[in-house]
């Protein structure tokens, strides 16, 4: 439901980000993906991974929202969903000194997207998406390793040198109850519905309650 789209965004906005317009031309169409390689590939690469750092749960207490009818439709119930994860950016190169400067650039990139003109369409991108509320921790970013081994995944002898930075982030989505799909952002509209449930002195005089 929402993993995939979860690990999707950080490559398809580091892709958008390193493009023919980044300002280091060395870096422009740095490669990123989700998957461990088995075959020879061109470094330097960055590998992306996702994990849950907290429990799936309902955002707020007994929150529900109920879809809009439609002609010849019914109305239903469906709740939102707020998790907690972490972002790993696995920098991979063929020596410590070009993994390094890619391991600044995401620095940069990540860090300074709320400031820099190019940098910022990391974070427009993230925030641009019509699936994911997505709030991403870039005030704070971790170093969780680095390393230098002897062989690579496809056989030869070469060195790999890697180093990982982790950021935090929170996220919320609604889905379907019937089909699992993550309702787009865009779709979701706030009317104001009197609650049937309330008596009149405890809804009070000229206000609505909203859903």
């Amino acid at each position: 439901m929402y993993i995939t789209r979860v690990k999707a965004l950080p490559i398809e906005a580091l892709q958008a980000t390193f493009d023919d317009q980044y300002p280091v031309a060395e870096f422009r169409g740095l490669r990123f993906s989700l998957e461990y390689p088995v075959e020879q590939i061109r470094l330097p690469q960055v590998w992306v991974r996702y994990s849950d750092t907290g429990p799936l749960k309902q955002a707020g207490v007994k929150h529900t929202e109920d879809v809009d009818p439609v002609t010849g439709g019914r109305t239903h119930p469906y709740t939102r969903f707020r998790f907690e994860g972490s972002w790993e950016f696995v920098v991979v190169a063929l020596s410590s000194v070009e993994r390094d400067r890619v391991y600044d650039e995401l620095i940069a990139t990540i860090a300074f997207s709320g400031f820099d003109t190019v940098r910022s369409r990391f974070r427009a991108y993230l925030e641009a998406n019509d699936l994911i509320d997505l709030t991403l921790r870039t005030d704070e970013i971790e170093s969780t390793g680095e390393s230098a081994e002897p062989g690579t995944p496809w056989g030869t002898d070469e060195v790999l040198y890697e180093r990982t930075l982790a950021v935090d982030l929170i996220g919320d989505f609604a889905a379907d109850p019937e089909t699992g799909v993550i309702v787009p952002l865009s779709k979701i509209q706030i009317t104001p519905t009197v609650d049937l449930t309330l008596d009149n002195e405890a809804r009070g005089e000229g206000f609505d309650v909203w859903h």
